[in-house]
Parts: structure tokens; sequence; C-alpha cells
């Protein structure tokens, strides 16, 4: 369901309130150790010291992430129920804390308040760097990704879970504040819906979410884009003319025909740089010959959470018009098992003359990113970024919260770090030493498939051998952050769309 924005100024609560059409609930963050002020300070005024006597009969001090409901007698034109929301200190505040925040808000709306309709002022934080724009783009993106519901298929009424679904809401701000808080709450709500596509994509069962449907949505971003994105797919016949051997290897043991995505955005600017994305795109990894247990696989549909964040993101460049070209390239095939699929022992000539012996069937993605690498740097893209949900070991070294970053370039890498930290993606760079690289030999060919431990590394290490000399690249291994068994603080349970926000930021702050 689609959210209904929209941004006031107004210096009158109780004016505010009666503006809406329907009765709303109110969210007010208040820091703890000032009491009520500002709006806060209105709202119980309007409802007769409703608010001092609840938060003293129940001892609430506005510590970092507390919430309380609060149920009105009605009296207040167009207001239900106010929620609370602590922010802890002042002076503790952080970004990430006010996210924590925001998630704890809105979910008590949700699930407490059963809100539809939503009033959330915004107060001046203190918080360096955070412009009221930010904000803004922080509280609709946060509302809209908290209202996302898995896009499941039940048919029985009593199998379905009860969910109260956001409708509207109205951010009030002051009056100087009304443009840029306009500007952020339609980009926030733009971001979060595109994350939400990503998600919507990677929970789809792989029968109908294989490379052909990838290259359809494709096709459906550039024919939307009012000609400023065009779109290229290849099939086999041209993968095999392009020497893509270790992309096509992958899709021996399929039924359904490889496909290489190719979308690219086009600045109005002249001679402006390229960026490119890469996202891995396998629909579906039942590890080939080398088979996963039924545990393993059964997640298995998200293998191509990459090709889903990268997909959203370049939806999402037409309306928001970056000073910088974006090309993207996505290897879509599904990995599984049939006597025509590759085996172990194979030697491999990738696009870029490289040989590869294949020693796992299992570490498939690496072989279509490879050859997605050679492609766009043969396409004169010298700054790269690759998703791929590439290995477990990266969950073991940080986790289910946390995506692994790698990267050939100190100074880019710290660009990508600190989008990542404004967008609210937790990342975190992993070292990749010249001892780190022989992890990858191999007696029979170049490289093998299948590096020693540490097994992130040498995943990331084995990519790193294909680009070249002056290529700017970055890797993030999203396997422990692409996809929830349940739901985490702002992640629903199944896939998260990791990546779109930590994208998006940086395209829009690349010059």
């Amino acid at each position: 369901m689609t959210i209904e924005f929209s941004a006031r100024s107004s210096k009158m609560l109780g004016r505010a309130l009666a503006r809406n059409e329907e009765r709303a609930n109110l969210i007010l963050a208040i820091f703890s150790g000032e009491g009520l002020t500002g709006y806060a300070l209105e709202a119980d005024q309007l409802t007769n010291g409703l608010l001092s006597r609840r938060m003293a009969h129940h001892d609430f001090d506005a510590k970092s992430d507390k919430v309380m409901v609060i149920d009105t007698d009605l009296s207040v034109e167009g207001l239900d129920r106010i929620i609370l929301v602590g922010l802890g200190a002042r002076s503790k505040l952080t970004r990430s804390g006010l996210r924590s925040a925001l998630v704890e808000a809105f979910e008590s709306a949700r699930d407490s308040a059963h809100s539809k309709h939503l009033v959330f002022p915004l107060i001046d934080t203190d918080l360096r760097g955070l412009t009221v724009e930010d904000f803004a783009e922080t509280v609709a993106s946060y509302a809209v990704l908290m209202d996302y519901e898995i896009n499941h298929q039940k048919t029985r009424e009593e199998s379905k879970t009860e969910r109260t679904h956001l409708q509207s809401m109205s951010i009030l701000t002051a009056d100087w504040a009304l443009s840029a808080t306009k500007r952020g709450m339609n980009r926030g709500k733009l971001i979060a819906e595109a994350t939400c596509k990503a998600r919507d994509m990677v929970n789809e069962p792989s029968e109908t979410m294989n490379p052909a449907k990838l290259a359809r949505i494709a096709k459906e971003i550039a024919d939307a884009s009012n000609g400023t994105i065009t779109c290229k797919v290849y099939g086999k016949k041209a993968i095999t003319k392009l020497g893509m051997n270790g992309f096509l290897a992958v899709n021996e043991g399929s039924i359904d025909e490889p496909q290489l995505i190719d979308l690219t955005f086009t600045a109005a600017k002249k001679d402006a740089p390229t960026l490119g994305l890469i996202g891995k795109g396998v629909t579906f990894d039942a590890g080939g010959l080398g088979i996963k247990d039924g545990t393993n696989m059964k997640n298995m549909k998200n293998d191509m959470g990459g090709a889903a964040a990268v997909l959203a993101t370049m939806s999402l460049l037409a309306a928001l018009k970056p000073s910088i070209n974006v090309r993207a390239v996505i290897a879509a095939t599904d990995n599984l098992v049939d006597a025509n699929s590759f085996r172990p022992g194979r030697i491999i000539t990738t696009m870029s003359g490289l040989t590869v012996q294949v020693d796992h069937t299992d570490a498939e993605g690496r072989l279509t990113l490879c050859d997605a690498l050679t492609y766009l740097q043969q396409n004169g893209v010298n700054q790269i970024i690759d998703l791929a949900t590439l290995t477990g070991a990266v969950e073991e070294a940080l986790g289910n919260y946390i995506t692994g970053v790698f990267g050939n370039d100190k100074k880019f890498t710290r660009s990508l770090l600190h989008a990542a930290e404004r967008a609210g993606e937790e990342m975190w760079e992993m070292p990749m030493t010249e001892h780190h690289r022989d992890l990858n030999k191999c007696a029979m060919a170049d490289l093998t498939n299948d590096g020693a431990n540490p097994g992130h590394i040498a995943a990331a290490w084995f990519l790193r051998e294909f680009v070249k000399e002056g290529t700017s690249w970055i890797h993030l291994d999203i396997a422990g952050t692409s996809f929830r068994t349940e739901e985490i603080g702002v992640d629903p349970e199944g896939a998260t769309g990791v990546g779109v926000r930590t994208l998006v930021e940086l395209i829009l702050n690349l010059e």
C-alpha cells in the first residue's frame, strides 16, 4: 500500500490536527531530563495535562527507545492516540540512536496503536550534520520501511496476520524549513519504496523470478525513465560470442536461458564520469553438482539480492537525476543440478582470458561476477561496485547485521562507508593483504574458484584478480544481511533490500 505523505508548516499543533480529514495518531519524540517542550508541551496543554499525568503514573523518563502509547478522550479535534518515543539524553543522541527510536515509534504505531493516519512533528535534535532535510528523509523512509509486509500468497483468512497499514502521514515543520522538509520527505519515500521493491523481487519464488523476469524488470525501468535510461539484454548466443564462459558454465544445468542485463543511466551533464554497478543475479542456487543440503538450500531464492538492489537503485535515477552516469550489469542465471551441469575439475577460460579451475560448483557466484567485471571494464567503466550474496564466511566474521566491504581504492571505499553510515546500513571494511592473494592459487589454472580460508577474503581476492590496473573497485558481500528469518529492527522477515539506500546516497554525492 502506498502512503500519502504531506509536509505542513504549522506553529500551532491543534490547528494542524484539526486539518486532518480523519483522526490521526500523533508521534512525539522527546529527550530525557528536559520535561515537555515544543509540540509535546502543546499536546499536553491541548489534552489538559494528559501527557504529564500518564508520564508520571508510568514513570516514563524518555530513555532511548522507550515508547508509550496514550489513548486520548477524543476531545481534541483530529487527534486519536499519542505515541511518545524517548530519545535519551540530548547530548548522547546519535544518528543510529535516532533511527533506533524511529523503529520503535513506527512499530508501536503499527502494532499497538493500529495507526492508519500519523502526524509527526520534526524537532531540533542538535545532531551535528543532521539537517532538516535529512531528518525528514529519515522519518519518511522509516515510515515506509516499517510499513512493509512480505508479499505472501496466503489464501486462508485465518492464516493471514492482521496488519494495520499506514495510509497517510503529515510531517510538521517550521515555516522556514518547509521546502527542505518536502525535499527530504519525497526523497525518503522514493528510496524506501524502491527498497521495498527490491524486497519483493527477492521474496518472489524463483520459478517466476527467473532470469527472463529480471530482464523484463530492467526493460520496464528503462521504459519508465523518459529516455534517461537505456537497456540491452543479451541471450545465450550473444553471451557466448562475448566469451563469458564463467557465466555460461554456471548456466549449463538450467532450463532457463541466461540473460546479460545492461542498464545505462545518462546524466544531463556532458562528460560526466560513470559509476558501474554489478548485482549478483543467481535466481536460485542449488549448488550445482556440489548440491546444498535442504537447510542451506531453503532460502536460496535470495541469491539474486545483489541484482534486486541494483535494479531498485536504477529505478530511482530518472527521478533523482544524479550528476554522474551509472551503468549496471547483471549476469542472470540459476545454478541447478542436471546431467549437463558443470563439473569439478573443469578449467574455464573466462572473458578476461584468465583460466579458472572449478573446484566447487557451489562457488558459482564469482564465476558470473568475474565476467561481469570484465564486461564493464571492456566498455570503458573504471569505477565499479559489485553487490553479491557471495559467502557464508562473511556472516561468520561479521554476523548478520553488518555487510562486508572490500576494495582496492581507499578514497573510494571511504566514500562508500560514509554513504552507508548516512543511509543507516551497517558496513565494515575487511582486509585484503597480498598474503591473502595466495588463497586462490591453483596448480592447473591461474585461479581456483574454491579458495582457502578465510573464505570471504578469498572470494573478494578472486574478484580482484579481474580488476585491471587503474580501475577503482568495491565488493559488498551481503550474504549475511540480505535475508532475515524474523523481523529485526527496520528489516522485515524475508528480504531486506540491503544496499539500495547506500548506493543511492553514494550516487547522489559522487561527482
